[in-house]
């Protein structure tokens, strides 16, 4: 017995098991640290997509608040060059009744042909008193509609900027569960970054500064803002004229009828030429702020037309206005005209009267058309609507600083920052734990695969900014491109406002939180 014990002590065989063991033991960490790297890597990838979809939703929903901007303005773009249409066919109409009434005057006293001359006198009449009713409450109607769609644009404005306060958007619990919740990194400083960013494309910190101050394009405030929005206003809707509302129909090549708006008659002899024709023009049109005057804030709408007699002879040109009459459609004011808005501007000279000696009665017979059939209130209410206009900025890099101009030409973009906290992340995973071994005189050993300890980030004395865990940042940008043009400066008039993911360090918000200016923080930012 004592010899097999002796023999057994002696042997050698079962040392690989031991080997096995020790190396078994390895093997599992080994396994355990891959399946943690590669649970840690998938929760990464899972964070950062949540990060990119809250940031892009964010940003398309911005875009899609610039767009039904631009879409409302071209609506109220539409109103004015309604108006001016109307104006337009108006001032024509009148234009054609001051030139038929003293016709008619003479055959009205024609046997039977006066008849007939007297009932086309009292159908211009009925039809230019019905044409005056229409537009004087066409044009109060519009500029009211106008001021119903700048309403509109500021709820939409501020609903969004309203949205832009919530800490962590609906949008970003795309990987998350009730167990495993992603967390806002910074919420209150991410939020109002983003919500400075949006209010600032508009030309203020703040949305309600952006409201009063859009309100004073109704005033015709001296603000230099204001004055650029309502000339571009201005600019924009003259722009969208027909070309017969503009300067009449066949600018180029004169209608011989003279019931046309632009029309020419002529001839030649030589070196001399005679032509008598007309000509026309409508447009909008704004007088200068605090000019002294009452109509101060007082924008118009401007119509003429003029029938003119040009002769040419040896290189000298003579032309003499025949009739030219003009119409306007006023803003309201307290100190109303008590004339009316058409005016005949026309004085006949002396040596035409001993030419014609019957064109002063002429005169006074269109006068006196006028004066018969023009509107009954002395001004049409009119007025400029404010709207939701942009403030572009010629930089490309946005300046760090939460008052600092923005970038990227003030387009619009935002920051999200999500983070999972290790807790979190180890409590959906149970193999994320500490495994300790004690082999007494062979030795100890300890590893340690929890994330909340594992991947927490600090500064220099202990400062941490970032979240115990994992984190990750995003950034979106509601940006302007016309197909085809990149050069296009943004603007809130063309509905060609799009979303798209950047790079954090080049967004407006994180320049805001002076991310961009801090190195060491590029690193957290990026790990």
């Amino acid at each position: 017995m004592i010899g097999r014990l002796r023999a057994l002590r002696r042997s050698e065989e079962g040392q690989a098991l031991v080997i096995a063991a020790v190396f078994g033991l390895v093997l599992m960490l080994c396994v355990l640290g891959t399946v943690n790297l590669g649970r840690a890597v998938y929760d990464k990838v899972q964070l950062q997509a949540a990060a990119d979809s809250a940031a892009y939703s964010q940003a398309a929903l911005e875009a899609r608040v610039l767009n039904f901007t631009a879409y409302a303005n071209r609506a109220m773009v539409v109103h004015y060059a309604s108006v001016m249409a109307a104006t337009s066919y108006l001032i024509w109409l009148h234009f054609i009744w001051a030139g038929l009434k003293p016709l008619l005057e003479i055959l009205d006293g024609i046997p039977y042909v006066g008849a007939i001359t007297s009932a086309v006198e009292t159908g211009l009449g009925a039809l230019l008193r019905i044409i005056d009713v229409g537009i004087t409450a066409l044009a109060p109607l519009l500029s009211a509609a106008n001021v119903l769609l700048a309403g509109i644009e500021e709820g939409a404005w501020h609903s969004m900027w309203l949205r832009l306060a919530a800490p962590l958007p609906p949008e970003a619990h795309s990987g998350d569960s009730a167990a495993r919740p992603y967390r806002p990194i910074w919420p209150q400083a991410i939020a109002l970054a983003n919500q400075a960013v949006f209010a600032q494309t508009r030309g203020h910190l703040t949305m309600p500064q952006n409201a009063a101050e859009t309100t004073e394009v109704l005033t015709n405030s001296r603000n230099e803002a204001v004055q650029e929005a309502r000339l571009h206003m201005l600019e924009i809707a003259n722009s969208a004229r027909q070309p017969w509302v503009a300067y009449g129909d066949r600018y180029a090549s004169p209608s011989p009828s003279p019931m046309a708006r632009h029309f020419r008659w002529g001839f030649s002899v030589g070196v001399a030429s005679v032509k008598l024709g007309s000509i026309a023009r409508t447009e909008m049109g704004a007088y200068v702020p605090g000019s002294g005057g009452r109509e101060a804030a007082s924008p118009q709408i401007w119509s003429g037309q003029r029938l003119q007699l040009v002769a040419k002879a040896f290189g000298f040109t003579k032309r003499l206005n025949l009739l030219s009459l003009v119409e306007m459609d006023q803003l309201y004011t307290p100190f109303p005209r008590k004339e009316h808005q058409y005016y005949l501007l026309f004085s006949v000279p002396r040596w035409l009267k001993a030419i014609l000696p019957g064109i002063g009665n002429v005169r006074d017979q269109m006068s006196a058309a006028l004066n018969k059939y023009a509107p009954a209130p002395a001004q049409r209410p009119f007025w400029m609507s404010p709207y939701v206009y942009f403030a572009p900025q010629a930089r490309g890099k946005p300046s760090p600083g939460p008052a600092a101009a923005l970038g990227n030409f003030a387009q619009p973009d935002l920051l999200v920052g999500l983070a999972l906290e290790g807790a979190d992340a180890d409590a959906g995973a149970p193999f994320r734990r500490r495994f300790s071994w004690n082999g007494r005189g062979a030795g100890s050993g300890a590893v340690d695969f929890r994330t909340d300890r594992d991947l927490a980030l600090a500064l220099p004395g202990g400062l941490q900014p970032l979240h115990r865990g994992l984190n990750a940042f995003a950034a979106a940008q509601a940006y302007y491109h016309r197909p085809g043009d990149w050069r296009e400066m943004p603007n809130f008039f063309n509905p060609l406002w799009g979303a798209r993911l950047m790079p954090v360090l080049e967004s407006n918000a994180a320049a805001k939180l002076g991310l961009t200016a801090t190195p060491l923080l590029r690193q957290f930012l990026l790990h």
